[in-house]
């Protein structure tokens, strides 16, 4: 009869501790694979039970396990993964852990001392993982007297494949349904079985160049966290971007596209579809895509240019973006930074790095250079030179401070760090850069979603509630001569997806080429037109028009 109680107790803690802000989640769960209009929604609720309540059997495993060596070795188990899905929970992600924060955690394994902008939220989620642990040992010492051999073990890990069946042949049962002792592992299996690539992409013989490329340099500068919509060039009410302003008044250097949607509201998947031109409307699928489509270097080196690499965010010789050692194969010059080198100074070091490359370089060398850029990355605190703050109160350090009542400063300080990153960098870059043969594209990964809503601490790569901002982004081009060589139609809205099909004309390819990866920014988009970007590394949805 003890089993039974146990198995209730058991029960009770995973349901409440599933979803720590609305306890019938699993119910509510079950309500939703119940709905009749999918004649199988009774056979995914019954599956979702079974796989729940097997997740019950492996703490029940774990409790009366007789080595109590074994025993306090799996109840640490549980205590980090619990402190990693109550820490998401705790960020305003509802669902608690899910692929992906999976992939975001690959994504900034760099950075992740920058967790500590979450301080409070990391002591909650450790002392709620305390608790739930004590209250499991407290059962074991007090209640739960059965004792079963480490063989029993391996009976454990059914759950583990049931889960994952269950969810890859079951679309509306997603792996953060279940309790993060099942879903974490589950998720990465998950990640490592579909998001890697195996191969080499392929690049037809026949792709060439038509003609000979239109600009001898070429060079991508993708900002990290730089919402369109906070720059002053662009309508903002506080003057972030003085000097852009100034310039597009006053010179043709550079044309303006205003705040566009950006591909992706995640950092890796914004980097990666720009490398491959992927946009929504391609008739491709996407797990395929990501891994065969030629990435804008393979074009690059086929039409002559020297290709570059600088990544101000990855570390020292690391590989983020799902960039892979085949895509690197095609980078002549590929360049990361020692994490010693400060936050702030990273874009600024590979700044004069390629001035030099573009200014020494000899009368027929070509360039082809993908900048990404350290920007405002959070904490936005870390991310500029204090001695230029002109937006004050700010945040005094790099802890703490997600939450509505540091709102205000929150906001100052990531004007700040766009000041620095966005406006000061394009000073230096513009006086300095030899721009006569050079085309610059500048746009962000993605755009910042700063406490907009009471629930969401996180400030992109949401899933459940995507705020405007974080989908927004700035699209510029610099070059002696911009405003003539790119104008904007007012009377139509422009893409970031645009940028690729745009490159690939400037070096030399044809229509039949280009066009199939859709419109230049020299047509841009009707109004009347959806404006979609990807979700969740496999969804897509439409966002404002």
């Amino acid at each position: 009869m003890k089993k039974i109680y146990v198995a209730l107790l058991v029960l009770i803690l995973v349901v409440l501790s599933q979803e720590i802000f609305h306890p019938l989640f699993v119910f509510n769960r079950i309500d939703y694979l119940l709905y009749p209009y999918d004649l199988r929604g009774v056979a995914k609720a019954v599956i979702y039970i079974i796989t729940y309540v097997s997740t019950i059997y492996i703490f029940m495993i774990i409790l009366g396990l007789r080595s109590f060596v074994f025993f306090m070795f799996f109840l640490l188990i549980i205590f980090i993964l619990y402190s990693i899905d109550f820490f998401v929970q705790f960020l305003g992600v509802i669902h608690g852990f899910s692929m992906n924060e999976y992939a975001l955690a690959m994504n900034e394994a760099g950075n992740i001392k920058n967790l500590l902008t979450y301080i409070y939220e990391i002591i909650y989620a450790i002392g709620l993982s305390l608790l739930f642990v004590f209250i499991l040992y407290m059962i074991r010492i007090k209640i739960y007297k059965v004792r079963f051999s480490k063989r029993y073990l391996l009976t454990a890990l059914i759950p583990l494949f049931l889960v994952y069946f269950a969810a890859s042949k079951v679309g509306t049962i997603h792996l953060s349904s279940y309790t993060p002792l099942v879903k974490i592992p589950a998720i990465a299996l998950e990640y490592k079985m579909k998001f890697r690539a195996i191969k080499d992409r392929f690049f037809s013989d026949k792709i060439k160049p038509s003609q000979k490329g239109k600009i001898n340099n070429i060079i991508w500068v993708v900002d990290e966290s730089i919402a369109g919509s906070y720059l002053s060039i662009n309508g903002y009410k506080k003057d972030t971007t003085p000097y852009l302003r100034s310039m597009l008044k006053n010179t043709q250097k550079v044309s303006n596209f205003g705040i566009v949607n950006s591909i992706s509201n995640c950092s890796a998947e914004s980097n990666l579809f720009l490398r491959i031109g992927m946009s929504p409307d391609m008739n491709v699928d996407f797990l395929k895509a990501r891994y065969d489509l030629p990435t804008i270097f393979q074009y690059a080196k086929r039409a002559g240019y020297t290709t570059w690499l600088f990544d101000s965010q990855a570390s020292k010789d690391h590989l983020q973006d799902y960039l892979t050692i085949y895509d690197k194969e095609d980078i002549d010059h590929f360049e990361t930074l020692d994490s010693k080198v400060d936050p702030k100074d990273r874009d600024r070091v590979f700044l004069d790095k390629y001035i030099k490359i573009i200014n020494n370089r000899g009368k027929n060398e070509k360039n082809f250079i993908v900048v990404v850029k350290f920007g405002a990355h959070w904490p936005y605190f870390l991310a500029y030179d204090h001695a230029y703050s002109p937006f004050t109160p700010a945040m005094e350090t790099s802890l703490g401070g997600m939450d509505m009542e540091h709102k205000e400063k929150q906001i100052n300080t990531y004007l700040n760090a766009i000041v620095y990153s966005t406006d000061l960098y394009f000073k230096k870059l513009v006086s300095k850069l030899d721009l006569s043969d050079t085309v610059v594209f500048y746009t962000s990964d993605h755009g910042q979603n700063i406490l907009e809503t009471n629930s969401m601490k996180r400030t992109h790569c949401n899933a459940d509630i995507v705020v405007k901002n974080e989908v927004s982004v700035p699209l510029m081009i610099f070059h002696d001569n911009a405003k003539e060589l790119f104008p904007v139609n007012k009377n139509l809205y422009y893409s970031q997806i645009q940028i690729f099909p745009t490159t690939l004309s400037l070096m030399g390819y044809g229509k039949e080429i280009v066009n199939k990866y859709g419109k230049t920014l020299s047509d841009g988009f009707l109004k009347s037109e959806e404006r979609k970007y990807f979700l969740l590394n496999v969804r897509k949805i439409n966002v404002y028009k």
